[in-house]
């Protein structure tokens, strides 16, 4: 299962602050990165030095809570389509770049990677997706996503 999708500048690991037990997932890089590890002692220290740093953290902490709850709840309460929509806009308006063709999701994504996301085979995701560029609410070409109307997934989702 994918948990998440993470972009330049983003942060992970920050549960490690709270809890400095085994983690049971791992991280992997698509494309080229460049990581920058800091020790938990170092970022604790850090913190405690610069209240904001700690505000923004626990707020890191929480978004992601929240995400993993709505993912949870999708999961067990809507079907393969509504699944695959919501991922869809909620990709959308995290990483989305608008365009004169709709917004351009710029995450290289297999259909695969979708399943994990959604919980869903390679297979269902192709149907669902075929289905998508039938009614003209998504463009896709090789790994690339365009959704070219949002209001139509969100009907769907």
């Amino acid at each position: 299962t994918i948990l998440a999708f993470l972009y330049p500048g983003d942060v992970f690991g920050e549960l490690a602050i709270v809890d400095d037990g085994p983690r049971d997932h791992v991280a992997e890089a698509h494309e080229d990165t460049v990581l920058c590890a800091l020790s938990r002692d170092l970022v604790i220290r850090i913190a405690q030095e610069a209240p904001a740093l700690g505000y923004h953290i626990t707020k890191v902490m929480g978004l992601r809570v929240k995400r993993l709850e709505t993912r949870l709840s999708e999961l067990l309460g809507k079907g393969a389509a509504a699944r695959v929509a919501h991922t869809l806009l909620e990709l959308a308006d995290t990483y989305g770049v608008p365009d004169a063709a709709g917004i351009l999701v710029p995450l290289r994504l297999s259909q695969s990677d979708i399943g994990n996301l959604v919980g869903l085979t390679r297979e269902t995701v192709n149907i669902v997706l075929q289905d998508f560029r039938q009614r003209g609410f998504v463009l896709t070409e090789r790994r690339s996503i365009r959704i070219a109307n949002p209001a139509g997934l969100r009907a769907v989702s």
